[in-house]
């Protein structure tokens, strides 16, 4: 049977992939992505476990880290950004995987993605972290945005990490990342978009 997930959304059992509630901010769901591989659990972004004072003004997070996945063969940032890597610090001697040029970008706060133990495992460009979990860079949000590509049982399933935060900006095609996704044609999972994967659709205006 597959697994529906926090989101009530089935996924294939070959490589399953279960979204987990890691914070809210701002009002939007913060969601990490766990991938049910034969290696091992594989853990996509690790959301928020703590806040700063200037994060509490900008959009009164909620962190929920009761709801991070904690025995992981490896984590992927999709990039490090405090939404998506604020749990790193729970994983210390696990490898993280993130594009090299990310890892060199500002990032803050700094304390969460340079803490004691960090162990990132730095990428230029397209990778294989396990046999049918690829990174494709997407560039847009950030520089080194980083998507994931999962080969299920049912085919090819992207976890885009913010390559757009909904579905409507993802179909605008406005910037690389985004239409490498589209170019996909592949069931898409968004980090702050509820309700599952769908399949991603370019905007009519953007072919114009």
């Amino acid at each position: 049977m597959p697994d529906q997930g926090d989101t009530g959304v089935a996924t294939p059992a070959a490589n399953r992939i279960t979204a987990h509630l890691a914070a809210t901010f701002a009002g939007l769901p913060v969601y990490i992505y766990a991938i049910e591989h034969a290696d091992g659990l594989v853990l996509v972004d690790t959301g928020m476990i703590d806040s700063t004072p200037e994060l509490d003004e900008e959009g009164a997070p909620v962190p929920l880290p009761e709801n991070i996945p904690r025995d992981v063969v490896c984590v992927v940032n999709t990039h490090l950004h405090f939404d998506h890597c604020g749990g790193n610090r729970l994983f210390p001697g696990v490898p993280i995987h993130v594009q090299r040029i990310e890892l060199e970008g500002p990032y803050d706060p700094p304390e969460w993605v340079d803490f004691e133990g960090a162990t990132y495992v730095e990428h230029d460009g397209e990778a294989e972290v396990l046999p049918g979990i690829r990174l494709l860079p997407t560039p847009g949000h950030t520089n080194g945005h980083q998507s994931v590509l999962v080969d299920t049982s049912d085919g090819l399933v992207v976890i885009g990490g913010d390559v757009a935060y909904t579905f409507d900006e993802l179909a605008s095609g406005a910037t690389e990342g985004q239409r490498r996704v589209l170019a996909l044609n592949a069931p898409t999972w968004l980090t702050h978009a509820d309700g599952g994967p769908r399949f991603p659709r370019r905007s009519v205006e953007a072919d114009r």
